[in-house]
């Protein structure tokens, strides 16, 4: 009777669980013990990241507030610019979101991107030809790299059409599918491409200069909706996975949408991290599917996604805005003329006392009056340099001379410091 009674008990359950869909293995943990716990297993599993190891991972735990100091993130930025050094700044021939991936990773460790090992890997997003070869996962991730950072792209001789930021937000808005979602190929929306696009677009959704992101993206949210399962979840290619939740989540969290409470993202009661909860594995870390092991793809996704939600509920950056990681730059150091001659006819040569430590390069500032009005200046663009020459002046002309360092922020941004003390010459 009793084994009646027991098996009565288990069918009543099952029933339950198939009308609910929410009695998956992970379904009963909090968001923030899943965190946690996954934090805790991808730091003491994690070996030797470097670029395609780890990187995501790494990229996440910077984001939810591991100090680049940390030993684990020290070694994937060593590991990483030794590979750069040793593949000469080179990733890969077509897959330009290698660069794209390795700018975030970077950026999110305080690092620059640009001087990698040596190496400027914005310079490799400039070619708007090779950006686009992936199709539009290509243009989604160059625009979320250059973004991170409010990098300016730089200008690259020799290429045929140079990346632009408009360039990107139409190839992506040109992508978008009549039903409001994003997908790699066909007709019909996929929820990862649908949420990487929106990732992108985010940082253009209801600015006045770009009324067609906004349009676009909120076609896009009700595609999203559309897309949603009962469980709160999302399907790709047929299957029910924990990735594909994790771009959505990331993509309403860069909305600052929260996908826990807005009523859009919720079904019979499910939010999308309820969803996302029924793939984790006791212990730490996230399975692919419900039924499946743990993997490695979807635990450093979900690991990040949970951090885009803490990060929202915490009111930070989104997990992609990594303006925040930028160290406000120190004024370089006040450089000293240390000789200001004319030997020439309508010249004069100025000296100084250079810090190349310290500074990226000078500025030297003259005037034919020592209240500096209608002063003129020279740009010296090399921090080594500590002379310059100053050609077609006007003859027995007295000039006023000083010198100022400067600095040079992530995204090309100058920082001066204070003037030398004047010296003047008289021009031969």
């Amino acid at each position: 009777m009793k084994k009646k009674l027991l098996s009565l008990f288990v069918i009543l359950c099952l029933a339950v669980t198939s009308v609910t869909g929410t009695a998956f293995a992970g379904s009963s943990v909090s968001y923030k013990k899943a965190m946690d716990k996954t934090q805790s297993y991808i730091t003491e599993n994690l070996k030797e990241p470097t670029i395609d190891n780890g990187d995501w991972m790494v990229m996440g735990l910077a984001r939810n507030g591991v100090s680049p100091g940390n030993a684990l993130l020290k070694a994937y930025y060593s590991n990483a610019v030794k590979k750069l050094k040793t593949q000469k700044g080179e990733l890969h021939p077509v897959k330009y979101t290698d660069y794209s991936r390795t700018i975030l990773v970077f950026t999110a460790l305080g690092k620059d991107p640009s001087n990698a090992g040596g190496y400027n890997l914005l310079k490799r997003l400039a070619d708007f030809n090779k950006v686009k070869k992936q199709g539009i996962n290509g243009p989604i991730w160059a625009l979320i790299a250059l973004d991170s950072g409010n990098y300016k792209i730089p200008t690259v001789k020799g290429v045929l059409v140079q990346t632009t930021r408009d360039m990107l937000i139409d190839y992506i808005l040109d992508a978008q599918l009549e039903d409001g979602g994003f997908a790699l190929s066909g007709e019909k929306a996929d929820p990862d491409m649908t949420g990487m696009a929106l990732q992108a677009l985010a940082k253009y959704y209801k600015d006045k200069n770009y009324p067609k992101v906004t349009e676009a993206v909120d076609k896009a949210l009700d595609c999203i909706t559309y897309m949603q399962k009962t469980d709160g979840g999302f399907a790709s290619w047929g299957t029910d996975n924990s990735e594909s939740i994790c771009q959505i989540i990331v993509a309403l969290t860069a909305l600052r949408i929260n996908p826990e409470k807005d009523e859009r993202f919720i079904r019979n009661g499910n939010s999308t991290i309820d969803a996302l909860l029924d793939y984790y594995v006791p212990g730490g870390g996230f399975k692919h599917t419900v039924s499946g092991k743990r993997n490695g793809m979807a635990t450093e996704q979900a690991y990040y996604a949970l951090t885009a939600y803490q990060r929202l509920l915490d009111g930070k950056n989104a997990l992609y805005d990594m303006t925040d990681t930028k160290k406000p730059l120190a004024k370089p150091a006040k450089p000293t003329i240390t000789s200001l001659k004319s030997t020439k006819t309508k010249t004069m040569t100025v000296k100084w006392k250079n810090n190349s430590k310290v500074s990226k390069g000078y500025q030297i500032c003259y005037a034919a009056n020592g209240k500096f009005t209608g002063s003129k200046a020279v740009t010296v663009t090399s921090a080594k340099a500590s002379a310059k020459t100053i050609k077609s002046l006007k003859k027995g002309k007295t000039y006023y001379v000083k010198v100022r360092a400067y600095r040079t922020d992530r995204d090309g941004s100058r920082l001066y410091g204070n003037y030398s003390a004047v010296k003047k010459v008289k021009v031969k």
